[in-house]
């Protein structure tokens, strides 16, 4: 079992990423919205202003769910480049995953790994 953390970058493929999530068997995931740090600082904190670029700056989302097997993150990023996402050469997604430990939940009970 493993825990999966994304960041898209460009909120324009979200529905890509959802999609993509679900055909490789990827379900009960969390959506997240939020903010570049870059442009917390930038907005709020005038001494920062210009010291980032502006296009890097804005909206992203978060999504984190659990997967079965390493697998499905390999077959997550392939079906995103299939789909025509240029995610090898363009700031669109991060993808991490990490091993999970224990996992508590309704329909399945504690697990330990």
């Amino acid at each position: 079992m493993y825990f999966l953390f994304i960041k898209i970058v460009d909120i324009d493929y979200k529905e890509d990423v959802t999609m993509a999530l679900e055909s490789v068997g990827i379900t009960k995931a969390s959506y997240i919205e939020s903010w570049n740090l870059e442009k917390s600082l930038t907005d709020e904190i005038l001494l920062f202003t210009g010291f980032f670029q502006r296009e890097k700056i804005g909206q992203q989302i978060i999504i984190t769910a659990l997967a079965e097997e390493k697998d499905q993150v390999h077959k997550l990023l392939e079906t995103l480049r299939i789909a025509g996402l240029d995610i090898d050469h363009k700031e669109i997604l991060r993808v991490v995953l990490m091993p999970v430990e224990m996992v508590f939940d309704w329909d399945m009970g504690l697990k330990e790994f």
